[in-house]
């Protein structure tokens, strides 16, 4: 099927961060009655080859054939904005201008988080899922990591620095059509935020949306033994389809835990100062005060 035969196609993308507030955006939008979301969040097609080549160590890999992609949007014909959301697609370089050889109109979405918090909640998540057993420490201070530890280095650390990854698609696309939204503004200010993303897809920002849910909120398992039984998936989808869910709720207290246990002082001051120049950068490309994010 060629490109040209598409009958509907996404016309906007959610590009990242991770960590940054992504999965709620997708959910939100995915309620506005003027909005297709695929289907499939993180579909990864137009970074599939980078990840894979990469060996990058997550389980679920994404679509990598063009007409499994195209069928994710088969129902959004009568759809004004018809999105997907992957956030691995703005760290690899390649990545805006496969997305622009297909869809040359394509408005751009990145949300963006302090990155010394996302490194740490980006972190909390993979220990979770079982991917890394390592401290954050020493996947920062280690000076002789392996390819496996370079890789949680990326992740964690490397996909902070933001200003080439945001200036790729400013230049790519042009900024008028890519849209920044700082996760501190989302959470504070969730209303004023989508209505912005709203006027910015051309959609009707009157429309009411559930914004008081909280999706992908932080958590992690309270021991050892349910981090061990946390990490396989298929346990976590049979007790998440098999339950009700006022009894999931029940048993996700008892796995998992919201307590936050904070990187040391001095990592902390090592990220600031590491992360320093770029926000600077980014400061100047966005025309956006982020000295909160070094000082």
């Amino acid at each position: 099927m060629s490109n040209n035969s598409i009958q509907s196609a996404p016309n906007f993308f959610i590009v990242g961060a991770p960590k940054a507030g992504t999965t709620s955006l997708y959910h939100y939008l995915d309620e506005h009655p003027e909005v297709f979301m695929s289907p499939l969040k993180e579909t990864n097609y137009f970074s599939y080859e980078a990840t894979i080549k990469q060996k990058l160590y997550y389980k679920e890999k994404g679509i990598s054939n063009w007409n499994d992609y195209q069928i994710l949007f088969e129902n959004s014909s009568d759809k004004k904005a018809i999105g997907e959301a992957s956030v691995s697609y703005l760290f690899y370089p390649e990545v805006p201008q496969l997305i622009k050889s297909k869809f040359p109109e394509a408005k751009i979405i990145i949300m963006l988080r302090n990155p010394v918090d996302r490194a740490f909640s980006h972190y909390q998540m993979d220990y979770k899922l079982g991917y890394v057993n390592d401290s954050l420490e020493k996947i920062i201070f280690n000076k002789n990591r392996n390819a496996v530890e370079n890789l949680f280095y990326q992740q964690f650390i490397l996909l902070g620095k933001y200003f080439e990854q945001v200036k790729r698609y400013c230049d790519t696309f042009g900024a008028e059509n890519v849209l920044v939204i700082f996760f501190d503004d989302f959470k504070n200010d969730t209303v004023r935020e989508i209505n912005r993303l709203c006027r910015f897809l051309g959609i009707d920002e009157s429309v009411k949306l559930n914004l008081d849910k909280t999706h992908n909120p932080f958590a992690t398992p309270r021991n050892f033994f349910f981090r061990f039984i946390y990490r396989f998936k298929s346990f976590r989808l049979l007790i998440k389809n098999s339950l009700p869910q006022k009894l999931l709720a029940g048993i996700q207290q008892i796995i998992l835990t919201n307590k936050k246990t904070p990187p040391a002082g001095k990592t902390i001051s090592y990220l600031r100062e590491l992360y320093k120049p770029d926000i600077i950068q980014l400061e100047k490309l966005l025309n956006r005060n982020l000295s909160t994010w070094y000082e």
